[in-house]
């Protein structure tokens, strides 16, 4: 139940930081969806105070609600929580962040068309990125390659806030997801076929 997907090569070593945190977390009685409701809130949080045009205070916030939604994961597994609706509830606050998050952004930029444009592009390429995965992995496929996952999105984004790069940034979330759409839903389309030649 990982709110943010981390990726394979990376695991080894951010479960030596979140592991600890995570134990720490479960000695003071936290529960995984008390936590991921606690990051998804702290996200709306930041959103607020980037708003506020107060931009690095708010992606400081930003940050450690995603820090803070990514433990929930590692909280359901130490504590013998993971469950379907866990699942699927983290899956939708995960959506629900994704969309405060790139509102955020796309706010900022409202005073140029075109960017704001770029920013609406960007945003569906991240849900339907998200989509493609949740729907292939209920029929059985498998579809987490791809250029840009959610952690670099969240990433990309959180840092352009602060720093004010988000003209490049948003930039590269849509040409990103541009690219990461059609390698999913190539890599479907392969296993289904291979599925269909091999019954």
């Amino acid at each position: 139940m990982d709110t943010v997907v981390l990726n394979a090569y990376a695991r080894p070593t951010t479960d030596r930081v979140v592991i600890p945190l995570g134990r720490g977390l479960v000695r003071l009685g936290a529960t995984p969806n008390a936590l991921t409701m606690f990051g998804l809130l702290a996200t709306f949080v930041g959103a607020g105070i980037v708003v506020a045009d107060y931009h690095l205070a708010g992606a400081l916030v930003l940050a450690f609600a995603t820090a803070t939604d990514a433990l929930d994961g590692t909280l359901a597994r130490l504590t013998g929580q993971v469950t379907r609706m866990g699942a699927f509830y983290d899956s939708v606050s995960d959506r629900l962040s994704d969309i405060v998050l790139f509102a955020t952004a796309i706010w900022l930029v409202r005073d140029d068309a075109l960017l704001f444009a770029v920013g609406f592009l960007a945003l569906a390429g991240a849900l339907l990125t998200s989509y493609i995965r949740a729907k292939a992995e209920s029929l059985g496929y498998d579809a987490t390659v791809g250029l840009l996952e959610r952690p670099e999105r969240v990433m990309i984004l959180i840092t352009a806030i602060a720093l004010g790069l988000l003209v490049p940034a948003l930039w590269v979330l849509a040409i990103g997801s541009a690219v990461t759409v059609p390698q999913r839903l190539h890599t479907v389309v392969e296993q289904a076929a291979g599925a269909t030649q091999h019954p």
